[in-house]
């Protein structure tokens, strides 16, 4: 089987939303009483995909009877711990079915419609869109982490700047409805 990491990683996705996706509405009331803990471990769970509607529906409850500005750069960190780890994880166990991916007709059709010198900014700039939005984290972070010039500071301070206006955007839309 082709991309056997990414299929079984795409698989253990599709189970944990289909055994665990009923999980979105019981988010233990103790839980609220982490205060800090609580949010830094929203933050960490707001990054990965099948976690990232339990993790904003627990940030948006913190946002109640928290500093907003306190809350979100608190979440911020903890999501940057989650990135770093997927980072780690795709760059040196994914490694070789990225090359893999790179090296195939669609790939490398696609990559040479863009001029070589514009083809990092494109990398960086569809990654950072699937980092800041609540598109999979995971799929941003996979396109950074191919880049050999991505290193891993300035993968820090990405992945923290855009998950923490993620969040900051997700508490200002929650206030203004």
């Amino acid at each position: 089987m082709k991309y056997k990491k990414f299929t079984s990683l795409g698989i253990i996705y599709i189970l944990t939303i289909f055994l665990f996706g009923g999980l979105r509405n019981s988010i233990p009331e103790s839980f609220l009483e982490w205060g800090s803990l609580g949010i830094f471990i929203s933050g960490i769970l707001y990054v990965f995909s099948f976690t990232a509607p339990i993790a904003t529906a627990m940030i948006l409850i913190f946002s109640v009877n928290k500093n907003i500005l306190f809350l979100g750069l608190i979440a911020g960190v903890g999501s940057l711990i989650g990135d770093l780890i997927i980072f780690h994880f795709i760059r040196i166990s994914f490694a070789d079915e990225i090359k893999e991916i790179s090296e195939h007709k669609f790939s490398v059709l696609t990559i040479k419609k863009i001029p070589q010198s514009y083809q990092k900014y494109v990398a960086f700039i569809v990654g950072a869109l699937f980092i800041s939005t609540p598109l999979p984290d995971e799929i941003g972070i996979a396109i950074l982490a191919s880049s050999k010039e991505v290193k891993l500071n300035h993968f820090g301070i990405i992945s923290y700047t855009l998950n923490t206006l993620g969040i900051f955007l997700i508490i200002i839309l929650r206030n203004i409805f």
